[in-house]
């Protein structure tokens, strides 16, 4: 087990207030700090072994009782964890004059670790001076020696509290792509999200069936679900680059939580705005069958879900969540899309 996937759920664990930790929070913290997580066969197992060495070394109690435990897939995962009271003593190294970039830096640091992570950044700068942007990876394994680590670090305080910050490192996260398709029309360039792949392939098959003169300038992406949240960032990869993106998932709670996510990581990211297909939503609405939700667990307030769609479909989508129902994508299929050629140009229009 690597030290990286440990720090980022010890730090994790430490800024909660309360003594119990929902093992379902934390490990969609760990999954935004480190997206190779996400589509890994093994993330459960290295996440386990994560938390069993975090007991082992006291930082965490588990669960005692079977209850408290999620043995549906293997290996099994704690409901919950237990913070610990007893905490190690630290010292502060003495002082020492620290280059002028890190002097706030070094007036937050008063742990060991800390003033080495200081003392490897300052080697850093003195011998950099004027260095390349490069990706996250390559600039932690130039400083600390593993490329892993300095993306755990951007979640403790050092970085947390601004006092160091990437750009000072030169360096910068890569976004994980999404596969995406160019179809080039009329227009300004612009990005069409499908949150499933079957609906992805029948826009693109419909995309590249429209006359070249006419259609819209198009990248067709596919946001493989969940992921789109974090790879939204990988708009920036496309080549033209996409003055506008719009999304089309299902009408459902996972569906339009994914777009409100993904909204929201645009937003951060100074992305284009991301909105919604609101042609192909409309036509879910007007011909689709609702059927039950498994993934609405009952939601009192479904207004941050709802917020992200026009104000004429927001009352038939609160009315499915209140309803526990869903009308999946798929049902706009190719038949359908062929039969109304005109509702993809008006989907981005």
């Amino acid at each position: 087990m690597t030290r990286p996937l440990i720090d980022i759920l010890s730090a994790h664990i430490a800024e909660q207030q309360g003594q119990r930790v929902q093992v379902d929070t934390l490990l969609r913290h760990a999954t935004s700090a480190d997206p190779t997580l996400l589509g890994d066969p093994s993330a459960r197992t290295r996440l386990a072994e994560a938390l069993t060495e975090l007991a082992t070394d006291g930082a965490i109690q588990l669960p005692k009782t079977p209850t408290g435990w999620d043995h549906r897939t293997q290996p099994p995962l704690p409901r919950w964890i237990g913070k610990t009271t007893v905490r190690p003593a630290t010292t502060r190294p003495a002082d020492r004059v620290w280059p002028q970039a890190l002097e706030h830096a070094a007036a937050v640091a008063t742990r060991p670790d800390e003033h080495d992570l200081l003392e490897r950044i300052a080697l850093w700068l003195r011998d950099n001076p004027h260095p390349e942007p490069a990706p996250i990876e390559e600039r932690s394994l130039e400083i600390l020696d593993d490329e892993k680590a300095l993306a755990a670090h951007t979640t403790k305080r050092l970085f947390t509290s601004g006092a160091l910050n990437l750009d000072l490192l030169a360096c910068y996260p890569t976004p994980v792509p999404f596969p995406s398709q160019y179809v080039p029309g009329t227009g300004e360039p612009r990005l069409l999200v499908a949150e499933n792949n079957a609906t992805f392939h029948s826009l693109l098959t419909i995309a590249r069936s429209l006359d070249p003169t006419s259609r819209p300038n198009l990248h067709i992406g596919w946001g493989s679900g969940n992921q789109f949240p974090v790879s939204i960032t990988a708009l920036t990869l496309l080549d033209p680059r996409p003055t506008a993106a719009y999304y089309f998932g299902d009408l459902d709670v996972a569906g339009l939580r994914i777009a409100a996510s993904a909204a929201a990581t645009a937003e951060q990211n100074n992305l284009p705005t991301l909105r919604p297909a609101a042609a192909l939503y409309r036509w879910l609405l007007a011909h689709g069958t609702p059927r039950p939700d498994k993934s609405n667990s009952g939601i009192n307030d479904p207004t941050p879900l709802i917020t992200w769609l026009p104000d004429d479909l927001r009352p038939a989508a609160a009315n499915l969540i209140a309803t526990r129902q869903r009308i999946p994508q798929e049902r706009l299929g190719l038949r359908a899309l062929r039969a109304e050629a005109a509702l993809l140009s008006q989907a981005v229009g």
